[in-house]
């Protein structure tokens, strides 16, 4: 069989493209923006390392909105410069300029004999030879999507050579026939090669650390965590089981997921150190029995996050335990859950009035009254707010 050479577009073949209406994330993923009328990912130059190359196949995972459509379009070169009118224009140069519109770029596609094809995400190549390669990605209509794990393979056959060399006839039907068979078996030979990566905690794709979790007793569905956070927690999974149904753990799982140490407050021992007319107020606020557990957490979640936290963390807590998830908010008020830390004051709002020459320090409140008689004014006309 012929040795297969795969050229993967990741993020550093990326960071030199030009797009419009796309931009690269830190992951590597192109997206489509929303709202843009034209976008264009034009690729710099691929070497195939040989004169008269023959290119094999190109494929990605291109995810778009509906009613959304992408054109693939592809020219290979033996150089990297053409001639445009009377004058000799470098391709890469050319393509990765902001002074020249997508269309002139077309243009030269057209020019240079570019294969087309439409809403494919695997085309086959065979029509181009040449060293250099060149593709653009066109994304049309309204939406958005993402495009990534694109890839290029040189030649993109294993099968072609095997068989006796009156029968090796190039982008013949024999040869696309067999590029069917000859395509799925790159791909599991590439999922053979990188088999490893899916089982590292560290190059995991997310959909694997989701089902590693499982595994390990947890769910954790939803894609309610950030990549990151997810794959921290998985790689503790272990140690946080060994630890389930204590205090130690409900600290450290809060503070993986949600980026600090919870403030634990266990009922049974409130009640050892509470008088009893205070107790009242206090079961109140953390529950009326012994198995009750508030945890406060000082930074805001958003709504949608706050019941996915919560099932998670549930899922760590002892048996008869019930557990209250508290998100506090900036301002501490009384008879309401508030931390106050060594800084914290508690003070009364002020009353102040407009127009009196008053100065308004941050615990003055102005606050009309719909009342009439407790509604005053001043001796130049001003209301007089409380």
């Amino acid at each position: 069989m012929s040795y297969v050479r795969t050229y993967s577009i990741r993020k550093n073949r990326l960071k030199h493209a030009w797009m419009q209406g796309m931009a690269l994330r830190d992951d590597g993923t192109v997206t489509a923006a929303a709202q843009s009328d034209e976008r264009f990912l034009f690729l710099g130059s691929i070497d195939g390392a040989q004169e008269e190359a023959r290119w094999g196949r190109f494929a990605a995972d291109i995810r778009l909105d509906e009613n959304m459509a992408f054109i693939i379009r592809a020219f290979a070169a033996d150089d990297r410069s053409i001639m445009r009118g009377e004058k000799q224009t470098a391709i890469d140069a050319f393509l990765r300029s902001d002074a020249v519109s997508s269309a002139e770029k077309l243009k030269l596609f057209a020019q240079a004999g570019s294969v087309k094809e439409i809403n494919k995400q695997d085309i086959l190549l065979y029509e181009l030879q040449g060293r250099y390669l060149w593709i653009c990605i066109e994304v049309i209509g309204k939406g958005q999507g993402t495009l990534e794990q694109m890839k290029v393979t040189v030649p993109g056959d294993n099968f072609m050579n095997t068989f006796p060399e009156v029968y090796q006839e190039w982008n013949s039907f024999f040869h696309r026939y067999l590029s069917i068979f000859s395509s799925v078996y790159n791909d599991f030979q590439d999922e053979i090669e990188h088999a490893e990566e899916l089982l590292d905690l560290d190059t995991a794709p997310p959909r694997m650390l989701e089902l590693f979790a499982g595994w390990m007793g947890l769910d954790v569905r939803g894609n309610f965590l950030p990549e990151d956070r997810l794959r921290r927690l998985v790689k503790e999974a272990y140690r946080l089981n060994r630890m389930k149904g204590t205090r130690r753990v409900l600290e450290r799982l809060t503070e993986l997921v949600l980026g600090e140490r919870a403030i634990i407050l266990e009922k049974n021992i409130l009640d050892q150190r509470v008088a009893s007319e205070e107790r009242q107020v206090y079961d109140n606020l953390y529950g009326h029995h012994a198995y009750c557990v508030t945890l406060l957490i000082r930074n805001p979640v958003e709504e949608s996050r706050r019941s996915q936290l919560f099932f998670l963390i549930q899922q760590f807590v002892p048996v008869r335990c019930e557990l209250n998830l508290v998100f506090l908010e900036e301002r501490s008020n009384m008879d309401t859950y508030c931390y106050l830390d060594g800084n914290a004051q508690l003070h009364m709002d002020t009353a102040a009035a407009l127009d009196a020459r008053e100065y308004l320090d941050d615990r003055a409140v102005l606050a009309r009254k719909d009342q009439p008689d407790e509604t005053s004014l001043d001796g130049e006309g001003a209301v007089l707010l409380e």
